[in-house]
């Protein structure tokens, strides 16, 4: 009888498992056509074609890459706080990319740039935090290195900002505010998020082990040093085809990977090869969302989208705070 109790539980767990999964592939699939059947309805097939369908699945590409950063760096840091706009990777890829505008670079180097500027970013956050190793996984240091870091880079966007034409000007107040009106290709950031997403399901299991501490990894076998060298790259490859896309787009990876493990808390919060499949979809399925109010919420007139990613992400980001210093964890 004892080994029923295992086994059944088990098999609870798969089940929900596959039923969570199903269900966030139709709500996916739901939530693309509803967005695309209401702008088919009401523009000329040519436009439709040309620019809203590209906009939208480009929303779910960018979507699904911001929240596969959020649970990369989760993972790496060790910190359920930690996402690409918070700890300045999305200010460091907007950085570069403007510099890289203002300087006239083509196409593939602006790429390059917001590749490195994201990985820039990253790699001094996870430095500072290597430097004192006591700090790993503080909250409130994370939080504070991570404003600094921004706070200088944005100084530095606005420095740009201020000597851009003027007849770009308003566009790239937008895109840094995390704008998808401008997303004629959806390619990069298609191909971007199944790279991605393969890649970290290769790396599920050392994710899991990584997630209790280097010294649990390290006993079963797991190369710390090269698993957490891969994390950097692909949330860096991830933050920079996001930002190249569209902007920078702050919260999603905070937000979608504490939903995914809230509901999976019992049986697949730690299961990273559900869980990284789920914030893809997940994330996706946010963007497209929030894309699809930004345009219809007042319109003619189309916000940012990264407004109400914003306005979504800052009350959870207070209350997992108000949280942990009520009860000491979060």
């Amino acid at each position: 009888m004892n080994q029923l109790i295992p086994t059944s539980q088990n098999a609870q767990a798969q089940r929900l498992v596959r039923f969570v999964m199903l269900l966030s592939v139709l709500v996916a699939m739901v939530v693309v056509a509803f967005s695309l059947w209401f702008d088919a309805r009401s523009l000329p097939m040519d436009v439709f074609i040309s620019l809203r369908l590209p906009r939208v699945l480009a929303a779910f590409g960018v979507g699904g890459l911001l929240a596969l950063s959020g649970v990369m760096l989760q993972v790496l840091l060790r910190n359920p706080l930690a996402e690409p706009y918070i700890l300045g990777a999305a200010s460091g890829a907007s950085f570069c990319v403007l510099l890289g505008m203002l300087l006239g670079g083509a196409w593939w180097l602006l790429q390059g740039a917001a590749l490195f500027g994201a990985l820039s970013a990253l790699a001094a956050m996870l430095w500072m935090m290597r430097r004192h190793a006591r700090l790993e996984g503080d909250v409130t240091v994370l939080l504070l290195l991570g404003v600094l870091l921004a706070a200088l880079l944005n100084a530095a966007v606005s420095a740009i900002l201020l000597v851009l034409p003027d007849r770009v000007m308003r566009g790239a107040l937008f895109w840094m505010l995390g704008d998808l009106a401008g997303s004629g290709q959806f390619y990069a950031a298609w191909f971007g998020v199944w790279l991605c997403l393969i890649a970290t399901m290769l790396l599920a299991q050392p994710m899991a082990a990584l997630m209790r501490g280097a010294v649990m990894a390290h006993s079963i076998g797991v190369n710390v040093s090269r698993v957490r060298v891969q994390l950097l790259l692909l949330s860096g490859l991830a933050t920079a085809l996001a930002v190249m896309e569209a902007g920078a787009i702050g919260f999603v990876g905070l937000i979608v990977p504490h939903v995914v493990k809230a509901v999976g808390a019992r049986h697949f919060a730690t299961n990273m090869r559900v869980v990284l499949p789920l914030c893809a979809l997940w994330g996706g399925i946010l963007l497209v969302v929030a894309d699809w109010l930004a345009r219809t919420l007042f319109a003619p007139l189309q916000l940012p989208v990264g407004l109400f990613t914003v306005a979504l992400g800052a009350p959870l980001l207070a209350w997992r705070l108000i949280k942990r210093m009520q009860g000491g964890s979060a």
